[in-house]
């Protein structure tokens, strides 16, 4: 083997030592060069994740608009009356969707356009119902307030007949009042009978009161009693119970009655005739004479004692 001089082992290691210097550098370079290339492409990553971000909340608002709009719509169906719960599933159904958004921005997009037609078909849909519903509504109203309307000439009407009714009624009862004519007073002495406008009080033993009940075809044909009133100058009503006197109503009081009789009545003129008998003597003066039937003043007369 050949002898190395000193010289030449010096360069070899110079030239060793230069090239591990260069490979050094080398190895620096190209690693610096990773680093920034590294830097960039984390940087530009970061810009497109940032990016991805705000366009998925982009996308995120365009899917709450829709839900907004599916929930609006949901309120007025159902204050309207009508039937919510294929709303209610798709709004959950959304809610779900929206979850499931995937982060790729292409699969965002597809999924965003398809629910987009789906939801602005269903909205559309729903416009019609809830028009279809407001129209129904307004129906229901203007038929209402023609039924209120209806109603209250109904009700006019009701109460027009009512009152007619009731005038009618009154008509009837008052054409069904018999009526007393003719009213006729003799008096009776000693079984006789006196035909004088005036006569003695102290010669009278009995009075006999003769009146026509007048024809009433309109009158119930059935039993009548008539009242006789005998009143005395002094306005007191001759009455006995042990001769056939009593009391009867007229307006809601009690009046006292001289005598009564019961009769058929068969809507036909009729003649009524009373006798009574004091048992003492009559006073002087204008005596009146009232007739009753059914609690009514039928007729009027009187006569004079002197």
């Amino acid at each position: 083997m050949a002898n190395n001089s000193p010289e030449t082992e010096n360069s070899s290691k110079r030239w060793l030592l230069m090239a591990i210097i260069i490979t050094l550098l080398i190895i620096n370079v190209i690693q610096l060069y990773l680093q920034n290339q590294s830097k960039k492409d984390i940087a530009e990553k970061t810009v497109v994740i940032s990016n991805k971000d705000a366009e998925l909340k982009i996308y995120g608002y365009k899917v709450d608009s829709i839900q907004s709009e599916l929930e609006s719509r949901y309120r007025e169906i159902a204050q309207l009356g009508g039937d919510t719960s294929a709303m209610g599933q798709l709004i959950r159904q959304l809610k779900k969707d929206k979850r499931s958004l995937s982060v790729n921005m292409a699969a965002v997009q597809a999924k965003y356009n398809q629910l987009k037609s789906q939801y602005d078909d269903i909205m559309a849909n729903k416009d019609k119902e809830i028009g279809t519903l407001r129209d129904e509504r307004d129906n229901l109203f203007k038929e209402n307030n023609d039924l209120k309307r209806k109603q209250v000439s109904l009700n006019d009407s009701v109460s027009q007949l009512k009152n007619k009714g009731e005038e009618l009624t009154k008509q009837v009862a008052q054409a069904q009042v018999l009526k007393a004519a003719n009213v006729k007073v003799t008096f009776i002495r000693k079984d006789k009978e006196i035909d004088e406008l005036t006569y003695k009080a102290k010669k009278v033993e009995k009075i006999k009161v003769t009146f026509e009940v007048l024809e009433n075809k309109v009158a119930k044909i059935e039993n009548k009693v008539f009242y006789v009133r005998l009143i005395e100058p002094d306005g007191a009503a001759l009455y006995d119970l042990s001769t056939g006197g009593g009391s009867f109503q007229t307006n809601g009081q009690d009046v006292y009655y001289t005598a009564k009789q019961e009769m058929l009545y068969e809507q036909a003129s009729k003649m009524v005739s009373f006798v009574y008998g004091k048992g003492s003597a009559y006073k002087p003066g204008k005596h009146l004479i009232e007739i009753y039937c059914e609690g009514g003043l039928i007729g009027r007369g009187g006569f004079t004692l002197k």
